[in-house]
Formats: structure tokens, C-alpha cells, sequence
């Protein structure tokens, strides 16, 4: 008798693995599916995916985490690259460069604000205000590499493109939460 309910048993939990690692399976595909659609819209696909590997830690992935994901790490690269910008500002011993560098420090600051906004907004589950935050941000990337043009330094270029594919990130996944 315990023989049978032994092997009962048994086959129990290998059906429950089996179904276990099937839906673990599935979650994972249909996550990995939600940050392909994001990171295939963006410059740097490799950037962006391993951006939400490394910051994502829950599955399944639900928009409103990946947003958030986005979001916080665009404010923090804006905060690092804006500590960048006024470094370089006060290094510079060009007058005109230090004023292309201070036309980036103003927008950096100005979408340090609007990200902040987004945060809480996203936390307070205002998807309207979300929506009238994040979607100012890639101006100001843009406009800090315009006004550089051929006087950029690649460091500045590539925290630039890493900047506008971030907040490029957050406004994407921001498309997928369910309003």
C-alpha cells in the first residue's frame, strides 16, 4: 500500500514541475515578448534589453514595473549625465562651449523635473499626468545634441544616445499599462 501512494505521490509532483516549468515558460516568453516590443523601437536594442534584465526582477513583467524600470533608470543616467555636463562646463576654458554646455544643463535639469513627475505619477497611478511628463523628454536630448553639433565629445554623444534611448524606453512602455 505505501508503495502506491508512493509512486501516487511521486507522479504528483513531476505533473506539478512539468506544469510548473510550462507556465514559468510561458511567463517568461510573453515577458521577454513585452521588452522586445519596447527595446525593438528604440537605437540600441542590446542597451535597452539588458537595461531591463538587470533592473527587472519579478515575473511575470507587468507594464507598470517595466515603466517604472524605465523611468528610474532614465533619472538616474540624467542625473549622472547632468553632473557630467556642469563638470565639463566648469572644466572648459572655451566661452562658447561652456554656453552650449549650459543650454544642456537646463534641459538636463528641466527633464530631471518632468522624470521626477513621472515617477510620482506613476506611483500615484495618474496615468494622465504620466502622460503629460514623459513625453516632453526626448526634447531635451535632442536639443543638448543639436546645439553641440560637430563640437560634441563622444562621451557626451553616447550618454546622449543612452539618454534618449531610455527615455525613449519609458515613453514606450508607459503606451502598454492599461489606463
Amino acid at each position: 500500500m505505501t508503495s502506491s501512494f508512493a509512486s501516487y505521490f511521486l507522479l504528483l509532483i513531476l505533473f506539478e514541475n512539468l506544469f510548473y516549468f510550462q507556465t514559468s515558460s510561458a511567463d517568461n516568453a510573453s515577458d521577454e515578448a513585452l521588452i522586445m516590443n519596447i527595446c525593438r523601437q528604440v537605437q540600441d536594442s542590446t542597451f535597452c534589453l539588458n537595461t531591463f534584465r538587470q533592473n527587472l526582477h519579478t515575473h511575470p513583467y507587468i507594464p507598470t514595473e517595466v515603466t517604472r524600470v524605465a523611468i528610474s533608470q532614465s533619472l538616474q543616467h540624467a542625473t549622472n549625465n547632468r553632473i557630467f555636463i556642469q563638470t565639463s562646463k566648469k572644466n572648459s576654458k572655451n566661452k562658447e562651449v561652456q554656453d552650449l554646455y549650459t543650454i544642456c544643463d537646463s534641459g538636463y535639469g528641466l527633464m530631471i523635473s518632468f522624470l521626477q513627475d513621472a515617477t510620482l505619477s506613476l506611483a500615484k497611478k495618474d496615468y494622465s499626468a504620466l502622460e503629460n511628463s514623459l513625453p516632453k523628454c526626448p526634447r531635451f536630448v535632442t536639443d543638448c545634441r543639436s546645439v553641440f553639433g560637430n563640437k560634441s565629445t563622444p562621451e557626451l554623444l553616447d550618454r546622449n544616445r543612452k539618454q534618449l534611448d531610455l527615455v525613449l524606453m519609458a515613453n514606450i512602455a508607459k503606451g502598454f499599462i492599461n489606463k
